[in-house]
């Protein structure tokens, strides 16, 4: 029973380690890394929708033609309300992963969003979306971004590199987490160990995760704020958070059940009053004498006291003669 109960004890927080590394990497290093595969495009922190973005007025005239503005407006012509980014130069929207972002366009038919480009990974990637905005419109000069998102993007390439960081750490003593596991089948001291990797790994991934949602979710609240003049939607993207605070607290179930295993199911059996074949003695309650040769119970007799010669006489200490 201890060695089973040990088994259990150590295999639950293995295989919640294992499940904690799944889920962190799915939601968090692998998406945006591939425009040809669906399911990494779908996962990204903020989308960015830029369909509408209220920019031409940045143009003496509209690219690839003679008219101006001012005499769209007179003709009746929203520009607010039109698809705006192919006049500026820029994607229909912008998708932030961890290492890259990818951009692309808005199908009015089928109603899906299809990427077309991906940056290249980096690790010192920045989601700067008013500097990657700026190298790709053809307006010749910079956009004028609502003063709330510059605000903001004062602040973006420090969180970014904190919770790049974090995520870093997180994962890295997750996977020592989960080595380390394999020690604390053997004793509860693997399982010491193995707790603070844990504990390590939890507090990382937790920190990382409230330091990206912050920044994304301030993101878009900026944009969404300005929509009326800028014409720019954040949207972030529940599922990825969904799994990604879902391995966070499977993260945190990990940890406890590391410390429950220090303290507990020690696998060790007691091995006081076994035999040579490592059996206990059978037990009927009743005192039973230890065999001896003077007591009855067997075994051989003791040898006869030795006599040295034929001598019957006896002396006493100290005397020269017989008593």
């Amino acid at each position: 029973m201890g060695r089973g109960a040990r088994a259990v004890c150590v295999s639950v927080p293995l295989l919640a380690t294992a499940a904690t590394a799944i889920l962190i990497v799915i939601s968090t290093f692998i998406g945006q890394t591939n425009r040809s595969n669906s399911f990494l495009n779908s996962l990204y922190f903020i989308r960015l929708d830029t369909r509408y973005i209220n920019a031409p007025q940045e143009l003496a005239d509209i690219p690839g033609t003679n008219l101006d503005n001012f005499a769209l407006d007179k003709l009746g012509v929203d520009l607010s309300i039109q698809n705006t980014a192919n006049l500026v130069g820029v994607a229909d929207f912008y998708q932030a992963g961890l290492f890259s972002y990818c951009s692309g366009s808005f199908d009015n038919a089928t109603g899906s969003w299809n990427v077309q480009n991906c940056s290249s990974t980096s690790a010192s990637f920045v989601f700067n979306i008013v500097d990657i905005i700026n190298a790709e419109a053809n307006t010749g000069k910079n956009l004028t971004f609502p003063s709330g998102v510059n605000d903001l993007f004062k602040a973006v390439a420090a969180l970014t590199r904190a919770q790049y960081i974090m995520f870093v750490v997180g994962i890295i003593a997750t996977a020592v987490e989960f080595v380390l596991g394999f020690f604390a089948f053997l004793s509860r001291w693997g399982s010491c160990v193995t707790t603070i990797a844990a504990i390590a790994a939890f507090w990382a991934l937790l920190a990382a995760s409230v330091i990206n949602i912050a920044l994304y979710a301030s993101m878009a609240k900026a944009f969404d704020a300005s929509f009326k003049t800028f014409g720019v939607k954040g949207d972030i993207n529940t599922r990825v958070y969904s799994l990604m605070f879902i391995g966070v607290a499977v993260s945190l179930g990990a940890m406890l059940f590391w410390t429950l295993s220090t303290c507990c199911c020690s696998g060790r059996r007691d091995k006081i009053m076994k035999g040579g074949n490592g059996r206990s003695p059978k037990k009927n309650g009743k005192y039973e004498r230890v065999s001896a040769p003077y007591m009855g119970h067997g075994g051989p007799a003791p040898p006869p006291p030795q006599t040295y010669g034929h001598t019957k006489e006896a002396y006493e200490p100290m005397r020269h003669t017989a008593v």
